[in-house]
């Protein structure tokens, strides 16, 4: 049988714990609303209003978490930065729709770096983040949405479903990450 190490002197209060779950959901919130926009634009809903709203939900989940563990400076910083990166990818699927190579690949580069940007801030403030651990899932993250994108732009839903189960998957080893790194830091770093 397995023994099971514990930490002595350890003490995380279930608010805390309670933030840390909710943390592995934050990413997958913020992919299931991407895929709505992309479904809003592409079949032409014309809810965008409601959608835009629901992201602003999710980046206000993510600075809530950030802003309990760091504070608010944190927080406030790393909304620009998320904000940032909705708004070129939203860029980028205009882009897409008008057919405007040129811009399609001014916005693809520049969402590789605002998540650039982000990998470097959240590796920052935590020190058991790393860029590079970060780097590497947004830059599958990036790949997937922008898949996903081109598969409702080229009418092949089937594949675009395959798209959006990759991306939960994904979206659950961020989540993971994230919140396995909330707890350490919670733990080790006070």
């Amino acid at each position: 049988m397995k023994s099971i190490k514990t930490l002595q002197g350890a003490c995380i209060p279930e608010s805390q714990m309670n933030l840390v779950f909710e943390s592995r959901l934050i990413w997958r919130d913020l992919a299931t609303w991407i895929e709505v926009y992309l479904i809003s634009v592409f079949a032409g809903f014309g809810n965008y209003d409601s959608v835009e709203e629901k992201l602003r939900t999710v980046i206000i989940k993510f600075s809530n978490i950030l802003s309990t563990v760091f504070g608010g400076e944190v927080a406030d910083q790393f909304v620009t930065l998320i904000s940032n990166y909705i708004s070129t990818f939203k860029s980028l699927v205009a882009s897409q729709v008008n057919g405007d190579t040129e811009d399609i690949k001014k916005y693809t580069d520049q969402l590789s770096v605002d998540t650039g940007q982000i990998a470097a801030f959240l590796s920052g403030i935590n020190p058991f983040w790393t860029e590079r651990d970060w780097n590497a899932l947004f830059d599958k993250f990036n790949q997937m949405i922008i898949d996903e994108s081109l598969a409702f732009l080229d009418k092949e839903y089937t594949e675009n479903i395959e798209s959006f189960d990759r991306i939960l998957n994904l979206t659950s080893v961020m989540g993971n990450y994230y919140s396995k790194g909330l707890l350490n830091y919670l733990t080790y770093a006070s």
